[in-house]
């Protein structure tokens, strides 16, 4: 019996996309930006997070304001996922090998 692992990292960015969607990006946060923390005022990063969670909001105008390159990480989040998913769940299935697919018994005649 072939038992999968889910890849760590689609777990991290799954919770990660959900905690954005059900967060409220217009009140105050706790920030891990090690920029911020330091006492920096402007990080290139920083604002990604609301923009991505506004824009799963559908507030484009506010997404735009906060990171203008929101819509691009959401994009490379999404195929990361899709990547990771692939490769954890479609390992037998999305293959091309007929061998793959039934059991070499039933192929031989």
């Amino acid at each position: 019996m072939n038992k999968r692992k889910i890849p760590i990292e689609l777990i991290v960015w799954v919770i990660g996309l959900l905690w954005l969607v059900f967060s409220r990006p217009e009140s105050t946060h706790f920030t891990v930006c090690p920029l911020a923390l330091a006492g920096f005022e402007h990080c290139p990063g920083c604002g990604l997070g609301h923009s991505i969670s506004y824009l799963l909001r559908g507030e484009w105008q506010l997404s735009w304001q906060s990171h203008p390159l929101g819509a691009f990480a959401l994009l490379i989040l999404i195929k990361r996922i899709f990547e990771l998913g692939k490769t954890a769940f479609c390992s037998n299935v999305c293959s091309n090998k007929t061998e793959d697919f039934y059991p070499s018994k039933l192929l031989r005649k």
